[in-house]
């Protein structure tokens, strides 16, 4: 594992093109790290943000997130709407997410002014796409199984490969204990299999809270 003599890599910035209140008396603010190696500093005006960038994070065809993103429209671009993400695929697609809670929607203000920006951003090109994101969007067995990645985040390469090691050998399932036990190295054991799984070189076989318990197979190196 790292040791303090190699140095301590701070996350990179936010890239937002606002900040949020670092305080509220309304709502709480999120501010987190997220992404690979050293992360990037991101934040949020409520959980439901934080949860959907979470989300977001984990979705394979994900190449990038962007919280609190500016997008200017108009004739004159004189005016602004700020999305809470916008989302870039790995094959380029761009999506532009405001995260609201259904309560929201009853708005009929809110949702005219959605239709415009809506075109807009069509118009301008700044996305593929417009998405309105609630709690209703909300997969909570795979927001489970995003915040425990985040959880396991500091590589571990030794363990990782030794994991591996036998891993590539599996024919069939085995559970995430059985296979803590045959590593042998306990804790990073345990936490090297959960950052495979994040990588998808594990796999669970059904769509579960993950948990010691869990049946995994070995799909390969992912590029």
């Amino acid at each position: 594992m790292p040791s303090f003599s190699e140095g301590i890599v701070l996350p990179a910035p936010s890239r937002a093109d606002r900040k949020i209140q670092n305080v509220s008396k309304w709502h709480c603010t999120v501010h987190t790290v997220r992404g690979s190696g050293a992360g990037t500093r991101m934040q949020g005006e409520s959980k439901l943000e934080a949860d959907h960038q979470a989300l977001q994070y984990a979705q394979p065809d994900v190449a990038e997130v962007v919280e609190q993103a500016l997008f200017k429209f108009g004739w004159r671009d004189e005016k602004r709407h700020v999305f809470d993400m916008l989302v870039t695929k790995a094959n380029g697609e761009r999506v532009a997410c405001t995260v609201k809670p259904t309560s929201r929607l009853h708005s009929k203000d809110f949702l005219s002014k959605m239709e415009v920006v809506a075109w807009w951003v069509q118009k301008k090109g700044f996305a593929s796409s417009v998405r309105l994101l609630t709690e209703a969007d909300i997969d909570h067995v795979a927001l489970h199984n995003a915040n425990l990645n985040v959880a396991v985040h500091d590589s571990d390469p030794e363990a990782e490969n030794a994991v591996r090691a036998i891993a590539c050998h599996l024919r069939g399932a085995i559970t995430i204990k059985t296979l803590t036990d045959e590593v042998g190295l306990k804790e990073r054991g345990y936490r090297a299999i959960l950052r495979l799984i994040s990588k998808r070189e594990l796999q669970p076989l059904r769509h579960e809270r993950t948990t010691p318990q869990t049946l995994i197979q070995w799909k390969g190196f992912q590029s």
